[in-house]
């Protein structure tokens, strides 16, 4: 699976299940509205310039154990980070809609 649905996400959110949420958007963005609980890694602008190495080395200490979801605006970013990840086995998907879908959905 390399996208999670806003509604799956908010119930396993809700039901405490393992599952670490990484925002990559910029310090401003995450600050300026983020998922509760959501950790930021800004590596977006990273990704973008094609420096992907770079930008997953920052995400190499993540939990194994937890499911990863990775958070953008509109989830392009964050689902080729998902991708990435799951190259090296890591348990990730993207949140489908990325943040855009996710503010929709708490209106």
């Amino acid at each position: 699976m390399t996208t999670i649905d806003p509604e799956t996400l908010q119930e396993r959110l809700e039901n405490n299940e393992d599952v670490c949420v990484v925002d990559i958007r910029s310090e401003e963005a995450y600050e300026d509205g983020h998922l509760e609980g959501s950790q930021n890694r800004p590596i977006r602008e990273a990704l973008l310039s094609g420096n992907v190495e770079e930008a997953l080395a920052e995400l190499d200490d993540l939990p194994n154990e937890e499911e990863l979801v990775m958070v953008c605006d509109a989830g392009v970013a964050s689902t080729e980070t998902a991708r990435q990840l799951q190259d090296q086995g890591k348990d990730a998907s993207a949140l489908e809609g990325g943040l855009d879908a996710w503010t929709r959905g708490q209106e």
